[in-house]
């Protein structure tokens, strides 16, 4: 049933981009228990008018500092000193959103900081790390990339369900298309729940179908209530697991090449 997979409800569970950081950390903690490895991205900045010149400054220097969609830079000192950028435990977590509100706020000031964040003006963004999570995501540019998918799908599967599949996510960078996720018997796998015994991971796997991107590889895909440019990553469809049709495609077409941004 649509949405019945635990990683797409709580894609699609309505977060809103301006929740405090106590609930971001609280999603983002569901989202790696249930699997994924998640990583903060630049915020998103959108510029109302009325704002004084102070205000606008600042607001520049954060975009500059840390640009919308891009990875945050790696910690040099504290708690995630060491700890790359990707996290998969609770406690990183939490350590990662009160130090990424904290840029916010040491770079647009104390007292702006609560007023933009409550406005929208500044929102957080995160993401999935597909390597780490190991899953697969199929990132389809536009609404021409997305019929030549659902008919190549169509046809290599034999399944004529796959003409009437539903993008995962529905992301601005991607107009007329978006994000298929997909979950492998490793994802969720760590030191205290194994991989599946004799499966072999697809990790590092990327091919193209005409302008879509088959990848397993080093793609980081945006996830609600991101915004890129004020308009929603949002959830259309399930995260189902990966099809043996679509697995077998990526083992046989699949290089380590390292593809496209999904976003």
């Amino acid at each position: 049933m649509l949405g019945s997979d635990p990683i797409a409800a709580l894609l699609g569970a309505g977060l809103d981009a301006r929740s405090p950081q106590v609930v971001w950390k609280g999603y983002l903690r569901k989202l790696a228990a249930a699997g994924c490895a998640v990583t903060m991205l630049g915020p998103d900045v959108v510029v109302p008018d009325g704002l004084d010149d102070e205000t606008l400054t600042v607001l520049a220097e954060l975009t500059q500092r840390f640009p919308s969609q891009a990875a945050m830079p790696e910690e040099s000192t504290g708690k995630l000193s060491g700890q790359g950028q990707v996290d998969r435990t609770g406690e990183q977590i939490n350590a990662r959103v009160t130090t990424y509100y904290r840029h916010i706020t040491k770079i647009v000031g104390a007292q702006r900081a609560p007023a933009l964040l409550d406005a929208g003006v500044i929102t957080p963004s995160a993401g999935i790390y597909i390597p780490f999570s190991h899953m697969v995501a199929v990132a389809v540019p536009d609404g021409t990339a997305l019929a030549h998918w659902r008919r190549w799908a169509a046809e290599t599967s034999g399944d004529r369900f796959e003409l009437h599949t539903a993008p995962t996510l529905l992301v601005p960078g991607l107009p007329g298309g978006g994000v298929y996720l997909f979950t492998t018997p490793d994802t969720g796998a760590d030191h205290q729940r194994p991989a599946a015994i004799g499966y072999a991971p697809v990790t590092g796997l990327n091919f193209a179908i005409g302008d879509s991107i088959v990848s397993a590889g080093q793609v980081t895909v945006p996830i609600p209530p991101t915004r890129m440019g004020g308009a929603p990553v949002m959830r259309l469809g399930p995260c189902r697991k990966l099809p043996a049709w679509l697995d077998a495609a990526l083992r046989e077409h699949g290089s380590q090449s390292v593809p496209l941004s999904a976003a």
